[in-house]
């Protein structure tokens, strides 16, 4: 689809009421529109908040590097094309950033991982039972535990709800390898998580 037939698509969309597509939008920030920008920040802000937490960063850091992933945007924006989806693209920007921050932490020789207690939980502590509240710990204990690659497939997948082809888009790996990741993840989560089996 060319550019300027998602243009008429966005254009007709908005006629009938229907939400406008992110790859419209994208491309109608390109060329100008500023409005296009906030509504794919905040529609997007949250999922790259939480890819950055899940991670294993403090907070601050993963605010941070949400920060870096938007500028990154905001100034790759004159290049996009619609080649992938925009979700995808935008992932692509965000994991690219965390590799970045690795890097650089690697080279100062400084930890970048929050304490666990400092990771939210995605549910509702005070909606929680006791066992539950143990079984939540485990899960982010256990997450955090997972080899870098298998964390970030975890992560892609079950958080953000990419398929295992857009995963591997993504993370500019084989197919192959991202299932096996994938696999490999859910034994360790498994095995990890045998004594909250009921």
């Amino acid at each position: 689809m060319t550019q300027s037939e998602l243009t008429i698509q966005k254009t007709d969309k908005n006629i009938v009421g229907h939400e406008v597509t992110d790859e419209a939008l994208m491309i109608t920030y390109a060329e100008g529109d500023a409005s296009a920008f906030e509504q794919l920040y905040q529609r997007h802000k949250r999922v790259i908040f939480h890819f950055f937490i899940k991670q294993g960063l403090s907070t601050a850091i993963a605010e941070e590097l949400c920060h870096d992933t938007w500028l990154k945007l905001i100034n790759a924006r004159k290049n996009y094309q619609v080649s992938a989806q925009f979700r995808t693209y935008l992932f692509t920007i965000a994991r690219n950033t965390l590799i970045d921050h690795k890097n650089k932490k690697s080279n100062q020789k400084e930890e970048t991982h929050a304490d666990l207690t400092e990771t939210p939980i995605a549910l509702n502590n005070t909606d929680l039972s006791n066992q539950q509240r143990q079984l939540a710990q485990a899960l982010t204990a256990n997450i955090a535990a997972l080899p870098i690659e298998q964390r970030e497939v975890f992560l892609l997948k079950q958080e953000s709800g990419f398929s295992i082809e857009q995963i591997a888009k993504i993370t500019a790996q084989h197919k192959e390898k991202v299932k096996s990741s994938w696999r490999y993840a859910l034994q360790r989560l498994r095995k990890g998580l045998s004594d909250y089996v009921i």
